[in-house]
C-alpha cells in the first residue's frame, strides 16, 4: 500500500509540477501579450495624434489661404463710375471701425405737404475711404455734387457700410 502512496505521491507531484510550470508558460504569454498590445496602442496613440495634428494645421492653412481668397476677391473692383445729384447727409460712423458715410439724392419727385419738402425719389448710399474727400463732402452738404467712385464686389467693415467707395467730389 505504501507503493500505491509513493506512486500517488509522484503522480500529485509531477501534475503540480506540471501544473506550475502550465501557469507559468501562461502567465509569460499573458505578459508578451500585454507588453505587445501597449505597444500597439502607443503605436496608434502616435498616429493618430500625428493625424490629427496634420488634420488640424491643414484646415488653419485652409482657412488662411480661403480669408486671404476672400479679401483679394472683395478688393476687387467691380466697377468705376461717377453720379452727379445732391449731397443730402455725410457722416462719420462705426464703433470699432469710424468710417464715412453719405447719401445723394439722384433725382425724383418732391412733394410739399403742410409745408414740408418730402423728396420722393432714388437716394444713393456710399462710403468714403480718404479724410479730404469726408472734408471736401462736409463743405458741399446740401450742394449739386458729382461723385467719382469704385464698386468693389464685397464690403468690408473697415471701409464702409456700403460697396460703393468715393474716391473724390467735385462741386456740379
Amino acid at each position: 500500500m505504501s507503493s500505491l502512496k509513493d506512486n500517488f505521491d509522484e503522480k500529485k507531484d509531477a501534475l503540480g509540477k506540471a501544473y506550475d510550470h502550465k501557469k507559468k508558460e501562461i502567465q509569460e504569454d499573458i505578459a508578451e501579450t500585454k507588453q505587445s498590445i501597449s505597444k500597439g496602442v502607443a503605436t496608434s496613440k502616435k498616429a493618430v495624434s500625428n493625424f490629427v495634428r496634420k488634420l488640424i494645421w491643414s484646415v488653419v492653412i485652409l482657412g488662411i489661404l480661403a480669408g486671404i481668397g476672400y479679401l483679394v476677391f472683395a478688393n476687387m473692383n467691380y466697377s468705376v463710375g461717377s453720379r452727379a445729384g445732391e449731397l443730402i447727409k455725410i457722416s462719420e460712423k462705426g464703433v470699432v471701425f469710424k468710417t464715412y458715410e453719405g447719401q445723394v439724392s439722384l433725382g425724383g419727385l418732391t412733394m410739399t405737404n403742410n409745408g414740408k419738402d418730402a423728396n420722393i425719389g432714388n437716394v444713393w448710399e456710399f462710403s468714403v475711404t480718404d479724410k479730404t474727400v469726408f472734408e471736401k463732402m462736409d463743405q458741399l452738404r446740401g450742394k449739386k455734387v458729382i461723385l467719382t467712385y469704385k464698386e468693389k464686389y464685397r464690403s468690408l467693415p473697415w471701409r464702409g457700410d456700403t460697396k460703393y467707395l468715393v474716391t473724390d467730389v467735385q462741386a456740379n
